[in-house]
């Protein structure tokens, strides 16, 4: 390797080059979409939709596997068996 050349990646010479949005982390998409910095295209607004949701499904799963957990069990109750041929009586 020559000795101006480095291991780390190139940086845009530009600022105003467009960001690969496909290779963005849904956070780091749905920041970029609030401040603006650059608008996103329909598949990145779907992608970021699929995300909220799976991560709206994930929540609501957790949740009811921990009510589900926490809440105690009910004993059922039990009747004694019936004797055959035997009255009943008050």
């Amino acid at each position: 390797m020559a000795k101006n050349q480095s291991n780390t990646p190139e940086q845009p010479a530009n600022e105003n080059t467009p960001t690969d949005q496909d290779s963005l982390a849904l956070d780091a998409l749905a920041k970029g979409v609030l401040s603006r910095e650059f608008r996103p295209r329909a598949a990145s607004v779907r992608r970021l939709a699929e995300g909220v949701l799976a991560l709206q499904d994930d929540l609501k799963k957790a949740r009811k596997k921990a009510k589900a957990a926490a809440k105690p069990k009910k004993k059922k109750n039990k009747k004694l068996a019936k004797i055959p041929g035997q009255k009943k009586g008050k």
